[in-house]
């Protein structure tokens, strides 16, 4: 597949996969068994230059295109599914702040990821309601020289680890959720910050995403990025779709090169072949990796048309990627464990890690339903409302 790439961008990915292959898998287990965020797997791509690939170039980064990035993201996430989650997570921050945030405010906190390796996280979900609405219960209020934020968040990744986080709240008009969102960024260690709950999860347990608390958080006004309703606007929000796709295509390619090289080198007797030599292992094998091209090139196609689309066009552009990421990835590490056989349950084995991470993070929102709503409406030239509840 040609995609068009140049010298300096394959260079990122080929970057990437090695940074993936050297440093990040050798840690994969130990990060999914001590449920711990992959600080080490963070300062490789630090070093090797990875962490800004969604900072602006004239800041230090890389600026990278969307299919570019979703390819940088697909290598890291077949290394380590969590260090490949989390990197993107920190990336569409940087994105949002080159949307919305003044020169003072990208001054103040790129060199902070650019010069000393620090990572962002955001924090959007909420134990009150479902995913894709955009009703918060954070509210942030204004008061004397800054702002308070007052609410709990589910799902926190990163906790812990990063050294900021984007909290998704809404001012107190709440009688119009979309218009009154509004994005602020707090420091990691800021008084009446607390942690409700263990993160002790099925899989993508190196995300460290527990349920926290802001209790009167006081923030400056130079930590709130743009005006109410804006972020809406800025078409970054519908990234975060597109990159879980890409880690889903890495994550579960990650298995199926696994498992094509379990049946070329095992044999079980009394049968003389290999695992490979078998013609059901051969036709599961086939489609397996069919539903990766199919589930890639969605992928590919989508961010290679990412660029000046409209914030409703990319919505529908993500939900179809992330719809047959999604199918391909159970489907693949599913099969994955049933040619293997019992031994794939051993943790010595990656793909029962890689089955969970899978099971796991395919939950994020849109959920497969709300996938083909948005791919389907769209099919009929209907309107692709950017949340449920507007």
């Amino acid at each position: 597949m040609d995609l068009g790439l140049n010298k300096g961008q394959l260079e990122l990915v080929n970057t990437a996969e090695r940074v993936a292959r050297e440093c990040l898998a050798p840690r994969a287990h130990e990060v999914d068994a001590s449920a711990t965020n992959p600080e080490e797997s963070w300062q490789d791509v630090w070093r090797n230059g990875l962490l800004t690939i969604g900072v602006p170039e004239q800041y230090g980064g890389h600026g990278l295109d969307m299919l570019t990035y979703v390819m940088v993201i697909e290598k890291l996430a077949g290394g380590c599914t969590n260090t490949g989650m989390t990197v993107h997570m920190h990336s569409t921050v940087m994105r949002f702040i080159e949307a919305l945030a003044t020169s003072e405010q990208k001054s103040a906190y790129y060199p902070e990821v650019v010069e000393e390796g620090k990572l962002f996280g955001s924090w959007g979900s909420e134990p009150e309601t479902r995913g894709g609405t955009a009703l918060r219960y954070t509210i942030i209020t204004p008061e004397g020289e800054g702002y308070v934020i007052d609410g709990v968040k589910h799902f926190c990744t990163m906790s812990g680890g990063a050294h900021r986080y984007m909290i998704h709240c809404n001012a107190q008009n709440t009688t119009d959720p979309l218009g009154s969102q509004q994005l602020a960024l707090i420091p990691h260690d800021i008084a009446g910050l607390s942690q409700l709950d263990e993160w002790d999860t099925l899989g993508m347990r190196g995300t460290v995403s527990p349920s926290m608390k802001l209790d009167h958080c006081v923030v400056p006004k130079d930590a709130v990025l743009g005006e109410p309703g804006q972020s809406a606007k800025t078409g970054v929000t519908q990234g975060f779709s597109l990159g879980f796709a890409a880690v889903y295509v890495g994550a579960a390619q990650a298995a199926l090169d696994f498992t094509k090289e379990f049946c070329l080198n095992q044999t079980f007797a009394p049968d003389p072949g290999r695992v490979a030599d078998g013609l059901v292992v051969q036709r599961t094998i086939a489609e397996m990796s069919m539903a990766m091209c199919s589930a890639r090139q969605a992928l590919y196609d989508s961010a290679g048309r990412w660029a000046n689309k409209k914030p409703n066009e990319r919505a529908v552009m993500a939900a179809r990627a992330k719809y047959l990421a999604t199918v391909a990835s159970l489907e693949v590490t599913s099969k994955a464990i049933q040619i293997t056989g019992g031994r794939s349950a051993h943790k010595r084995m990656p793909l029962e890690r890689i089955f969970r991470d899978i099971r796991t993070s395919t939950l994020m929102p849109p959920n497969l339903d709300r996938c083909l709503e948005l791919v389907g409406r769209a099919e009929f030239d209907l309107d692709t409302p950017l949340n449920r509840d507007v």
